[in-house]
């Protein structure tokens, strides 16, 4: 009998430790006591002892250390601060211990100690029948806390023993997390909510918890409701408010751009009205002063000699203060500011701004072409004095050298012609004239048909002759369609492919024509969106052009340079996919700036040189749009300018300016 005991508890006790040694922290405590020397003989009292101490502690949950103080914080009563006792949790969702909240309750209505959530008490077992906080029950188990009492060894009953070993050891089946008895598997149930097992008896009362905190839930949902609905209200009532601004705003921006339509209208009629009397009184001074002078051609009586001087003498001051009144009339420009939506006056007379001196004379390369760095130091120390100055044409405007003889033609707006000049030794060799030319402004040639294109502001249309001076055709009149004009003035030619580009100055385009006249493509104008003036909230395709009053163009193997004088901007065009790369340029009299600049030309390497007539001066840029050199200031003298009207640059950088204020040709 003494060896069954032995064996007996000693098998028990080794499969205890077997079934603990991953759930109690630190090496397992032997079953057996060692002694140095030897086994000890032990009594079947102690062994059973030993037994149900060890199996005690088996039913105790013990946390792993990293977690215990953060269960510890969860299953806490904020009011008591101790563990939990009978939890009950209120519709915010904060739980107390059932003493603490029946201690807070002193009135009709709980406010939640945290959150201060009040809460309309319905009945005196109203704390009782609070749910549960199953959660907080869950960790309440994990710790060895039951909801009934803080310390679960001393009021849970020892388990039966049978002949004094506990009977945990031999009872199967699977015990209660709730009221801890051991049942079969069939009596008990696994909630997949809480993941505990409750016996039949309990899970009743767990499913009447369950039930009474979906009652909670439900009211819970119920106020979002409410609060969503009244969300919505108000999210509503906002947007409409801000349609309403909307409408306002828009409202007095129309009738802003109204008052400004009208006050611009206005302000332009004035404008014509005090033209049109100018003009009506020049026509008056004209036809009294041809009068006058029919009258001495036709006078038949014999009158002294003085008296027939004097009136010649007062004709022919007359005439010419005339002629000067016809030539100053409409000199005022004025543009139509699209951005600042503004009439944007300028007045031709010109302004001293700023300039350059030449830089202190370095190293000079042989070749300025050689490099844009080369280039660059070869503008900057020139000395821009003029070698030469040609004087015999009253107002000269475009100029150009021809590539197949190396003449200069110079367009000459009041003389109704261009001269065509020997440079060599500064003599008119020919004119290009046609009595339907009026006003020639610019000029281009095509070398690969030998032809010879000026432009007439006045005429609305581009003159064609041949390099022979005979002329052959007439391109485009007035009108806004394609290959028709409107004040041409910039005209330029693609070699490569025979193609002529015309500044639609009128029209604020740049058309591509070919030789004969018909229409290829334009620059600047673009189709877009727009609202429907006549049909709200309809949008109909609308052409428009991003130029103002272009002035002049110049073409390069891949780019095409348009100077849009209204706008006070060079831009610079892809010429195959008219992309625009680049646009420089401001309104003002600093460097970079521009006031009313007519005309440009591009240099073999593609830098850019601007005549800023009303800044009387040329500016140098880059191909990116840096500015390399500005010189030139207002003034008669050799180096100074009255009013730029055409510029050109040869292969060989020589540069030829023309002024129709001080009646010259200046070559640099």
């Amino acid at each position: 009998m003494a060896d069954k005991l032995k064996k007996k508890p000693s098998f028990f006790t080794l499969k205890r430790w077997n079934s603990q040694k991953n759930i109690v922290d630190g090496p397992p405590r032997s079953p057996v006591s060692a002694s140095p020397v030897g086994p000890t003989p032990r009594s079947p009292s102690s062994i059973q002892a030993n037994v149900v101490t060890r199996i005690a502690n088996s039913t105790e949950s013990r946390p792993r250390q990293g977690s215990i103080t953060g269960i510890k914080d969860l299953i806490q009563c904020p009011l008591c601060l101790e563990a939990l006792h009978n939890p009950k949790m209120l519709p915010c969702q904060h739980t107390f211990c059932l003493a603490c909240l029946s201690v807070y309750n002193n009135g009709p209505i709980i406010e939640c100690p945290i959150c201060r959530t009040k809460v309309q008490v319905t009945g005196p077992n109203f704390l009782n029948s609070l749910p549960s906080n199953l959660y907080i029950d869950s960790l309440l188990q994990i710790v060895g806390v039951t909801s009934k009492s803080v310390d679960t060894k001393a009021e849970t009953p020892p388990s039966p023993t049978t002949n004094g070993f506990s009977v945990d050891l031999f009872a199967a089946g699977v015990r209660c997390s709730n009221c801890q008895t051991i049942c079969d598997n069939s009596d008990t149930t696994n909630c997949q909510h809480c993941k505990l097992i409750f016996c039949r008896v309990c899970w009743s009362q767990h499913l009447d918890d369950m039930r009474t905190q979906v009652t909670s839930i439900l009211k819970q949902l119920e106020s979002a409701a409410r609060r969503l609905e009244h969300k919505i209200e108000h999210f509503k009532d906002r947007c409409e408010r801000i349609s309403e601004q909307i409408n306002i705003a828009a409202d007095e921006k129309i009738n802003a751009i109204m008052e400004s339509r009208a006050r611009l209208l206005q302000e332009t009629e004035d404008l014509q009205k005090s033209g049109d009397l100018c003009a009506l009184a020049l026509k008056t001074s004209l036809n009294e002063a041809t009068n006058v002078a029919l009258q001495a051609m036709t006078q038949k009586q014999v009158t002294d000699d003085k008296t027939t001087v004097m009136t010649f003498v007062n004709l022919h001051q007359n005439a010419l203060q005339i002629l000067l009144d016809v030539s100053k009339w409409d000199t005022e420009h004025f543009v139509f500011d699209k951005e600042n939506f503004r009439i944007e006056k300028d007045t031709a007379t010109p302004l001293d701004a700023e300039s350059e001196d030449p830089v202190p004379d370095g190293f000079k390369q042989n070749d300025p072409l050689e490099s844009e760095t080369s280039l660059i130091q070869h503008y900057r120390s020139r000395n821009f004095i003029p070698h030469f100055t040609w004087k015999k044409t009253s107002r000269p405007c475009g100029v150009g050298i021809a590539p197949w003889s190396g003449h200069l033609y110079i367009c000459g707006m009041d003389s109704h012609c261009v001269m065509v000049v020997e440079r060599s030794q500064a003599k008119i060799v020919t004119r290009l004239v046609h009595d339907d030319m009026l006003c020639p402004v610019q000029i281009a040639f095509m070398k690969s048909l030998g032809e010879i294109y000026v432009t007439d502001k006045w005429k609305h249309c581009v003159h064609v002759f041949s390099k022979e001076g005979e002329y052959l055709r007439c391109l485009g009149q007035k009108g806004s369609r394609e290959g028709m004009f409107r004040s041409p003035e910039g005209i330029a030619t693609d070699n490569a492919q025979n193609l002529i580009y015309v500044v639609d100055t009128g029209n604020d385009r740049i058309q591509v024509l070919q030789p004969d006249g018909k229409f290829v493509d334009f620059f600047g104008v673009v189709t877009k969106q727009q609202i429907n003036p006549t049909k709200v909230w309809e949008m109909t395709m609308v052409t428009c052009t991003e130029f103002n009053a272009p002035t002049s163009v110049a073409v390069t193997p891949d780019r095409v340079v348009v100077l849009d004088s209204g706008n006070r901007r060079v831009k610079v065009y892809n010429k195959f996919d008219k992309g625009k790369i680049l646009e420089f340029g401001s309104m003002g009299q600093r460097k970079g700036q521009f006031r009313q600049a007519e005309v440009l030309a591009v240099d073999p390497m593609g830098f850019i040189l601007v005549g800023d007539s009303g800044n009387c001066r040329v500016q140098v840029f880059k191909p990116n749009g840096q500015l390399v050199r500005v010189f030139g200031r207002m003034g008669s003298e050799p180096g100074k300018f009255g009013w730029i009207s055409g510029i050109h640059v040869t292969k060989q950088l020589d540069i030829i300016i023309s002024d129709t204020q001080t009646h010259c040709v200046n070559f640099f």
